[in-house]
């Protein structure tokens, strides 16, 4: 290959690398591997999974925008995670205070349930207590809440 094409590709490849690594995607995680769960597993998963650094601190003011950007987030990555997005938007009402950073499609006490965490604060501070939910799939219903400070 010639210098030239050389240049250009390197130039090429430099470009994509700093167009993936500036443009990731907010930070949520998403689990389906079909997992079971007690109550008390669920709520020591609340305790164990704490939000992001991308998140955790942020002012209240900016958790509209960055909810709006999780679940586009989750939209992206196929069909289930679209699903939970889906199930947010509908059920959990946008009130400028949360951010949703982990779901989970598992069995809670043998029932098929969403299990989310989201980080929320008070309306003028920051994000940084933490809010248990979970939800069974089919109907929507509440199983189980808790929040930490």
């Amino acid at each position: 290959m010639g210098g030239r094409a050389m240049i250009g590709l390197t130039a090429l490849s430099v470009a994509l690398a700093a167009l993936f690594t500036g443009c990731s995607g907010p930070d949520v995680t998403f689990v389906s591997e079909g997992s079971e769960y007690t109550l008390e597993q669920v709520e020591a998963l609340h305790t164990s999974e704490a939000p992001p650094p991308s998140l955790a601190g942020e002012p209240v003011a900016d958790a509209s925008e960055l909810r709006r950007d999780v679940l586009v987030e989750l939209r992206s990555r196929g069909d289930e995670p679209a699903e939970l997005a889906e199930f947010v938007t509908r059920s959990l009402a946008d009130t400028g205070r949360s951010v949703l950073y982990y779901g989970e499609a598992a069995l809670v006490e043998g029932t098929s349930a969403w299990i989310l965490l989201e980080v929320w604060g008070a309306e003028s501070g920051t994000l940084d207590s933490t809010r248990l939910w979970v939800f069974e799939r089919e109907s929507g219903a509440v199983v189980y809440s808790s929040s930490n400070r």
